[in-house]
């Protein structure tokens, strides 16, 4: 799901309401990216508030908030573990797969349904358990303490993940035996209620169901004015797969945040981005030096 918020109508002014459009294998890419990149304010759990200071952030980078609204934001409070209390909601805690060795536990808002796996890219994923922030969040800490499953995987190590994806019965299998692992060692605190296995499987809501090609280009940066055109071939989390007229090609979506987008005249090429060439791996390295 892409989401944007429309440009104010004077200068100066606040953007419109947030809108989401579907971002789905086969769909069309033409949009024309401009500066300067400015803060995408926080988000409420509701709705997006926007930055009162309209900062300016770094032209790169995938960080597209200013650090006042980072600091302000209930769900980067609660991924760097800074949420205080309970807010009355219910929390589901979770086990996703991202590739062979890579199993990762979370959580989201009960009320999110599955967008926080999608926005993830979790391959297969099974509920673990419900209940209120606190002992929810305790449980997921105590799992990741005992090794039985780590809170962290790497973009890079998801993305290469996706070129040795083990069939769905596989995957399942791994997922369905570390859930039955963690529910059978982890004392669980109070309040938190063990859900039954149901595995939920992915893969082809990202286009994942179908072999990625060989080799691609990976973007690292936009220039003002750059162009992105092209067709989605895979679309995990917050990255999309494009195939254009120079060939497969990578973006990762939070470098775009806070930019202005427009649609672009089509056909037309990608041009002004600064790019990386990507062999995929050979085989699977399950080792993260670095989570980011």
């Amino acid at each position: 799901m892409l989401t944007a918020c429309p440009l104010p109508a004077d200068p100066g002014g606040s953007p419109g309401p947030e809108v989401s459009r579907p971002a789905v294998p086969g769909s069309p890419v033409a949009w024309t990216l401009h500066g300067p990149r400015r803060c995408t304010g926080t988000w409420t759990g509701v709705t997006r508030r926007p930055c009162p200071a309209a900062a300016q952030i770094p032209a790169d980078g995938t960080d597209a908030q200013c650090p006042a609204c980072a600091a302000a934001d209930r769900g980067r409070q609660i991924a760097r573990d800074a949420a205080l209390g309970d807010e009355g909601r219910q929390y589901l805690l979770y086990l996703a797969w991202f590739g062979a060795g890579l199993v990762k536990i979370g959580l989201t808002a009960a009320d999110r349904g599955r967008d926080r796996l999608l926005e993830q890219a979790a391959i297969t994923f099974t509920p673990l358990a419900t209940g209120p922030y606190t002992p929810i969040r305790q449980a997921e800490r105590l799992a990741s303490a005992a090794g039985l499953a780590t809170e962290r995987v790497s973009s890079r190590a998801k993305i290469n993940a996706w070129w040795h994806l083990s069939p769905p019965a596989e995957r399942a299998a791994e997922l369905t035996e570390a859930r039955d692992r963690i529910a059978g060692q982890v004392t669980w605190p109070g309040r938190v209620r063990l859900l039954p296995c149901a595995v939920t499987d992915q893969a082809a809501d990202f286009g994942l169901d179908q072999n990625p090609p060989g080799a691609y280009a990976e973007v690292t940066g936009f220039s003002d004015p750059a162009a992105l055109d092209g067709q989605i071939l895979i679309a995990a989390g917050r990255h999309l797969l494009l195939r254009t007229a120079n060939g497969p090609l990578l973006a990762d979506t939070r470098r775009a945040a806070g930019l202005i987008i427009r649609p672009a005249v089509r056909p037309t090429r990608p041009g002004g981005l600064s790019l990386t060439s990507r062999v995929p791996p050979r085989e699977h390295d399950d080792h993260q030096p670095s989570l980011f």
